[in-house]
């Protein structure tokens, strides 16, 4: 979105500079210039007027003809020579026919700058610094020239077009600046929210349309929740019911007379029990689990499961020294999570497994890598959906039931971190689980 404004601010810049340009040198015509000139009748009469003054009273005709938007001034002599059959163009032809009309054979001389100009009206700027004059010869040999001011705000605006077409464009892009980010804040904010699921983060404020979409994405968000935690409670109370099942069936158990059917009996059993104790952890993480910021010291927990784990003949290297690392977890979360990745790892992988750990922008990455064959790329996506195995069997010893890896997802997303699992170079599979590194939290 901020291309796509941006983008439009860009255009809009370039519309509005050119318009400017356009109307500044291009112009409808040059009859609809902007200086002004004097008026043909208004000239006339004040050229009569003097004429038919004595010379002592000129100086009181000039004062009276004088005010803030015409200048009259009286020349000692018209010096100029006057073609009248000289062939003008069109536009002068235009200009000079009402002063023709007016003076009725009077010479006259349109100029600007000192230079007659009448012939030459159709190179003349739309806009002139230099005020236009009309000169007109009076009988005696004396001369009046004629010029009609522009109002003062108005010469100050065309004097200084390019600096005000400037701040124009500056302001202009600079309002629609602050309008696109009163658009794009608010998105930034409801995506980042909608991506933490946080509620506290949706947009409350601003532009009506994000308002409205924050309130929808609210109300999903509860509506999500409560499927959720319904289908928690079912599975709960199913989960009640199966243990009670599994209870009496496992005092049954005791009274099969075949020693070899009992054990796998009880070994089904058990790992129905199972099965149901990683559904609900999967399905909902409870209390026991702990909260976004519980603590843990990484170096002891570890190094607890990797001794256990030797001690029934894993072949597992711990390589990097993590003393004093604490991770945003809990010991139980931290040791599911660790036990299902070694699992998984002692299924597939089936030689050494190698736990490697470093720091990196604020979380702490754990390595969990086997020797096995690895994953095909384009299904390295479905090992953390729940209840599926690339292993088409459902006995827990070739695999489990396929919610190893997505019951460590969940834990993961509970205190804010990840799982990505790829293939390494040297053969197998990588798992790397990131979970935020609890070190600002305790200087704080």
């Amino acid at each position: 979105m901020r291309h796509r404004i941006g983008a439009i601010i860009v255009l809009h810049a370039l519309l509005m500079g050119g318009t400017l340009i356009g109307f500044a040198r291009l112009g409808p015509s040059h009859g609809d210039r902007l200086y002004l000139m004097p008026d043909p009748d208004r000239v006339a009469a004040i050229v009569t007027a003097f004429e038919r003054a004595s010379p002592d009273t000129y100086m009181d005709l000039l004062r009276a003809f004088q005010d803030d938007r015409q200048s009259v001034r009286l020349l000692d002599r018209f010096t100029f020579a006057v073609d009248d059959e000289a062939p003008l163009p069109d536009a002068a032809m235009k200009a000079a026919m009402p002063y023709r009309r007016a003076l009725r054979g009077r010479p006259f001389r349109v100029e600007t700058q000192g230079q007659d100009i009448l012939s030459r009206l159709e190179d003349q700027p739309r806009f002139s610094d230099s005020p236009f004059r009309v000169i007109v010869a009076l009988p005696n040999g004396k001369a009046v020239e004629m010029q009609r001011a522009m109002p003062a705000p108005i010469s100050r605006v065309l004097n200084r077009l390019t600096i005000i077409g400037f701040v124009v464009v500056l302001l202009d892009i600079l309002i629609i600046f602050w309008l696109a980010s009163l658009t794009t804040g608010p998105v930034e904010r409801l995506a980042r929210a909608v991506q933490s699921d946080d509620p506290q983060g949706l947009v409350s404020s601003g532009p009506r349309e994000m308002v409205e979409l924050s309130d929808a994405f609210r109300q999903m968000r509860a509506r999500l929740h409560e499927l959720l935690e319904e289908r928690t409670r079912i599975l709960a109370a199913v989960a009640h019911d199966f243990r009670t099942y599994l209870t009496r069936l496992q005092f049954r158990s005791d009274f099969i007379d075949d020693p070899e059917q009992r054990e796998l009996a009880e070994r089904d059993l058990n790992e129905m029990g199972m099965l149901i104790d990683d559904a609900l952890t999967f399905a909902q993480p409870g209390p026991e689990w702990g909260g976004p910021e519980a603590m843990v010291e990484l170096s002891d927990e570890i190094e607890d499961v990797v001794l256990v784990r030797r001690a029934l003949g894993e072949t597992i290297l711990l390589a990097t020294d993590c003393t004093g690392w604490r991770a945003r977890t809990t010991p139980l979360a931290l040791r599911r999570m660790l036990a299902n990745l070694l699992d998984n790892a002692k299924r597939y992988g089936g030689g050494m497994t190698t736990i490697v750990l470093t720091r990196q922008d604020g979380a702490i990455i754990l390595f969990v890598e086997d020797d096995g064959p690895g994953v095909a790329e384009e299904r390295l996506p479905e090992l953390v959906e729940p209840f599926t195995r690339l292993e088409s069997s459902r006995a827990r010893h070739t695999g489990g039931v396929g919610l190893g890896l997505s019951i460590v997802q969940a834990l993961a997303h509970r205190f804010g971190g990840t799982l990505r699992l790829e293939n390494r170079r040297e053969g197998g599979l990588r798992a790397i689980l990131a979970l935020k590194d609890a070190e600002g939290l305790i200087q704080a």
